[in-house]
C-alpha cells in the first residue's frame, strides 16, 4: 500500500532566508485579498511601483475567492512554494507568476466546467461533441495512475498509441488534461507533491503525433502548475520518434527538460520504479491493468444539495479567515522571534484543518472521479496508489 502521509509542515525543509521569502508573499497575497490583519500588523514589503500598477485593478473579494479555490485540498504553503522555487525565490515574479495562474483558471472557468462537470459527463443523453470526446479520452485507457515511484510519486503512465490526434477536438483534450491534473492534484501531498510522468511510446506512429497537445502540456506544466513534475520517463521511442524530438526539445523550459530521461528496458524503469509498482507490460511483477469504470448516476447526487454545501463552505470560510489571521502575525515576525515555532504551529494545525473541511466540501463541488470510485482515494482524502482492483 501507498499512501500519502496525514500532516506534513510544508516549511520544515526551508533555510532563513526562503521562510522570509514564503513571509513576504503572504504578506503580499493578504493585502491582495484586502486582509485587514495583514494591513495593520505586516510589514511593508516593497514592491516595484509597476507591479502595484498592475494588481491595482485586483478585485479583493473575487482574488480571495479564486485564491481559495485554487488551493483546494492542498496545503497553502505548498501551493505559494511551488511558484517561489518555479521564479526561484523571486518575490515579486512568483507572486506574478501566480497571479496569472489564479486569472487564468477563472477565465477558463475550471471551477464550473472541468471540476464541477467532469466524468458526470459520460452520464448525460445527448452529450455536446466536446463533452463526448472528454469521456472518450477516460475510456480509451491512454492514460491513468497506478502506483508510485521510489520517491513516492504517484506515477503517471501515458500510452500514446492509443491518441488519435483527429478523433477529439482540441477543446475536449484540453479538458481532459486538466481534468487529470486536478484529479490527481486531490492524490498528492508534501514532502511527496509531485509526479512522475511515464511516457509510454511503444507503438508509436506519427498518426499519434499531437503538436497542439504537447504545446498544452509544456504550458501548462510550465505557468500553471509550476514544480509538479518530479521526473518524466520517455519510455521505448521508436526510430520515427527521434526527429520529431529535435522539435520537441526546442519548446522545453530548461527545468522540465532536466527531468526528462529515456528508458528502453525493464532495468531502466526499476531505476525509478520499485518492481512490486511497475506493471507487468513493462516487466514489473504489479498484473493489473486499466480498465476504465463508468460512474453511476447516482454518485453525484450532492452536487444539487446547495444548502449543505453552503453550510459546509461556511465552515471553510471561517476556516480560511483564521487562517488568513494566524499568517498575517507570523509574517509580521522574524524568523529568529521565540514565538515563531508557535505561530507556525498554529498555521499548520488550521491549514490541516481546512483540508478536512475540504474532503467534507468535495462531494458537494466536483463530480466523482475514476480514482474515488475505485478507492485509489477515500471520502477522507486518504490515499493508496495500488487500490484499484486487479483485473488481468
Amino acid at each position: 500500500m501507498t499512501s500519502t502521509p496525514n500532516s506534513f509542515d510544508s516549511l520544515s525543509s526551508l533555510d532563513k532566508t526562503e521562510k522570509q521569502k514564503l513571509q513576504e508573499t503572504w504578506a503580499h497575497l493578504l493585502r491582495l485579498c484586502d486582509v485587514s490583519d495583514a494591513a495593520s500588523s505586516a510589514p511593508s514589503f516593497r514592491l516595484s511601483n509597476a507591479f502595484a500598477q498592475d494588481t491595482k485593478t485586483i478585485e479583493p473579494t473575487a482574488f480571495r475567492r479564486s485564491l481559495w479555490n485554487f488551493i483546494l485540498s492542498e496545503d497553502p504553503d505548498a501551493l505559494v512554494l511551488r511558484f517561489l522555487r518555479a521564479r526561484k525565490w523571486d518575490v515579486e515574479r512568483a507572486l506574478a507568476m501566480l497571479l496569472s495562474a489564479v486569472a487564468w483558471r477563472d477565465e477558463r472557468r475550471l471551477d464550473e466546467t472541468v471540476i464541477l462537470t467532469g466524468e458526470s459527463a459520460a452520464l448525460r443523453a445527448d452529450p455536446t461533441p466536446d463533452e463526448a470526446g472528454f469521456v472518450s479520452q477516460y475510456r480509451s485507457g491512454k492514460s491513468y495512475v497506478r502506483g508510485t515511484d521510489y520517491e513516492h510519486r504517484p506515477v503517471y503512465v501515458i500510452r500514446v498509441r492509443l491518441h488519435d490526434p483527429n478523433a477529439q477536438s482540441a477543446q475536449a483534450m484540453e479538458d481532459y488534461v486538466l481534468h487529470n491534473i486536478e484529479s490527481i492534484r486531490l492524490l498528492i501531498k508534501p514532502p511527496y507533491d509531485k509526479c512522475c510522468l511515464l511516457f509510454d511510446l511503444t507503438g508509436f506512429g506519427l498518426k499519434n503525433m499531437d503538436f497542439h497537445v504537447v504545446k498544452f502540456l509544456l504550458s501548462v506544466f510550465e505557468a500553471r502548475y509550476p514544480e509538479t513534475l518530479g521526473v518524466v520517463l520517455v519510455h521505448n521511442a521508436p526510430f520515427v520518434f527521434w526527429g520529431l524530438w529535435n522539435i520537441i526539445k526546442g519548446l522545453l523550459d530548461p527545468v522540465v527538460a532536466s527531468k526528462i530521461n529515456f528508458t528502453r528496458r525493464t532495468g531502466d524503469l526499476l531505476k525509478f520504479i520499485p518492481e512490486e509498482n511497475l506493471q507487468t507490460d513493462y516487466g514489473g511483477g504489479d498484473a493489473w491493468d486499466y480498465e476504465y469504470v463508468e460512474p453511476e448516476a447516482s454518485e453525484d447526487e450532492r452536487l444539487k444539495d446547495i444548502e449543505k454545501r453552503d453550510e459546509i463552505q461556511k465552515e471553510r470560510d471561517e476556516l480560511i479567515q483564521a487562517f488568513e489571521k494566524e499568517t498575517a502575525q507570523w509574517a509580521s515576525i522574524s524568523t529568529d522571534d521565540p514565538s515563531m515555532s508557535e505561530k507556525q504551529s498554529n498555521r499548520k494545525d488550521v491549514a490541516d484543518q481546512i483540508r478536512q473541511n475540504y474532503w467534507k466540501l468535495d462531494p458537494y463541488i466536483r463530480a466523482r472521479t475514476y480514482h474515488q470510485r475505485v478507492g485509489i482515494v477515500d471520502k477522507e482524502g486518504n490515499v493508496d496508489f495500488m487500490a484499484a482492483k486487479y483485473t488481468k
